[in-house]
């Protein structure tokens, strides 16, 4: 179904009629501008069914505690029904604010380190919120996230199964590398609600300052370094090969862990998993590609892992510089 079937129609549902544009901004999201300059994104998410009506109004309890507790985020708008989406020919969509995204360009190093941490502030005062989100029945509304079952004991497999022959020598060689200290990091790491989708398209920036988090919809149990680490893989995975953004992320990538543990600090064992959980990062894309029949997305997130095993010693490094 097209997104901009019908669009009035949904839009009326949420007592929405001035509409001045809409712009198809991605397959299934459309911004949509009012008459006032008020603006908001529709998303579509696709046949109605259960799963997903459950998956709303979980997210919705969950980020509406989480702009209580003074966070902007874009949380599910009610309809007139009184539920977090709105059904329309047998399809399911929602309908949130539009947060501004206004980054600044990055013109120098303290620049780099004000907006670092600012991203990792951000991020743990999203955990912090999350974390006094209380239901006795969560495990049964969202999934939870092992981080040694997830990339050792499933996408590692899987990689190794699709890996082209040429490829298989070194990747085995650097999984073995990392292994044993991979598994061991990961072994009864604390859990908590986390953010899941954690990369800087989802978080809306104001100049160096992050002013809100947008499309929130993995809501889920895992270590909450897992977040961070996502975060930080995203701020590297597109300039590997590129030795001078290289050498820039590692300068400076270490800014976004200091800048959350500047709100919740991390214990001495989630900050010895970091790496091991950025090097996890791409395993799991890796095995999602494969699985998802789109081999060639591998490629990039293969560059990563390598470029990650081979500098963890530096990465490691700056990880325990204080």
């Amino acid at each position: 179904m097209e997104l901009t079937s019908h669009l009035e129609k949904i839009l009326a549902c949420w007592g929405i009629d001035a509409i001045a544009n809409w712009e198809v901004i991605q397959d299934n999201i459309a911004r949509i501008t009012l008459a006032d300059g008020e603006q908001f994104v529709l998303k579509a998410l696709g046949p109605s069914n259960e799963t997903t009506i459950r998956r709303l109004h979980f997210e919705h309890a969950v980020l509406q505690h989480v702009a209580q507790r003074g966070l902007s985020v874009a949380v599910p708008l009610l309809s007139n029904k009184g539920v977090p989406y709105v059904i329309e020919a047998d399809h399911i969509y929602r309908l949130s604010r539009w947060l501004a995204n206004r980054p600044a360009k990055v013109q120098t190093s303290e620049e780099r380190v004000r907006l670092y941490q600012n991203y990792g502030a951000a991020i743990g005062r999203f955990h912090r919120a999350l974390a006094s989100y209380k239901d006795d029945d969560i495990l049964r509304k969202t999934w939870q996230t092992n981080l040694q079952t997830r990339v050792l004991d499933e996408a590692a497999p899987v990689i190794l199964a699709h890996l082209d022959q040429a490829q298989l020598p070194s990747f085995e060689g650097l999984l073995a590398e990392i292994k044993p200290k991979m598994k061991a990091a990961f072994a009864d790491l604390p859990l908590q609600p986390i953010i899941w989708d954690c990369h800087p398209g989802n978080v809306a920036v104001d100049g160096f300052d992050v002013s809100g988090f947008i499309d929130c919809d993995h809501i889920s149990i895992a270590p909450r370094i897992f977040d961070l680490a996502d975060f930080l893989v995203h701020l590297l995975k597109w300039d590997v090969g590129d030795e001078q953004k290289e050498a820039i992320w590692l300068a400076h990538f270490r800014q976004l862990a200091l800048g959350y543990e500047s709100v919740t600090p991390l214990s001495k064992r989630e900050r010895g998993a970091l790496f091991y959980a950025m090097a996890g990062i791409p395993l799991i894309f890796m095995d999602f590609f494969f699985q998802g029949g789109r081999p060639e997305l591998t490629k990039v997130e293969l560059g990563t892992f390598t470029w990650l095993v081979r500098h963890r010693q530096a990465i490691i490094a700056q990880l325990e510089t204080r």
